[in-house]
This record gives structure tokens, sequence and C-alpha cells, in this order.
């Protein structure tokens, strides 16, 4: 089996709230499966040229011990690639994106 390569920047980036995307069309038919409400309360994130929505990410335990110790959240795009996030701080309002393939 091949070892999983995890790749970030540690750059922190700041999310944006729904209620600012909501008029960008664009942006609003991508996430199409969110009511205008769940749009507007959601927190979303741009990643290399694509949005992604706060909760489509599956969250990863704290006490993992697996691949993705040390990250919050992960994205499956694959079966054998994604995107992890992670939280820059407190205030959930900056995260830490990297990205994984094996």
């Amino acid at each position: 089996m091949a070892a999983l390569t995890i790749k970030t920047n540690n750059q922190p980036r700041q999310t944006v709230p729904g209620y600012v995307l909501f008029e960008n069309e664009a942006v609003r038919a991508r996430f199409d499966y969110l009511s205008d409400d769940e749009f507007r309360d959601e927190a979303f994130i741009k990643y290399h040229g694509w949005w992604y929505a706060m909760c489509d990410f599956m969250r990863v335990e704290n006490e993992s011990t697996g691949d993705f110790k040390g990250w919050d959240g992960y994205h499956g795009d694959s079966y054998f690639s994604g995107v992890l996030i992670k939280w820059a701080d407190d205030y959930g309002e900056e995260v830490i994106m990297g990205t994984y393939y094996s």
C-alpha cells in the first residue's frame, strides 16, 4: 500500500461568510443543495480556485492516530485524494488547508 502524502504551506486563509457570497450566482449554483438560509449561515473557503463549504468536511477525531492526525477535517475529491483543513484560530475565521493523495 502506498504511503499518504500531505502538502500544505501552513498559510492561514480567511473564511468567507455565505451572506457575502449569496449574490455570486456561480458560487450559489455550486452549492444548490443548501437552502438560502443554510447558504447564508455557512462559511466558505476558496482553495486552489475551488470553493468549499465548511459543512462538507468530515470531522477528524482529536484522538486520531491515523494519517490525518493534527487535522480537523477532510473532504475527499477521489478515492485517493482530497483536501484537509484545520482551524488556525479559536474564532473559526481562519483555516489552514492542505491536500492529500496516495
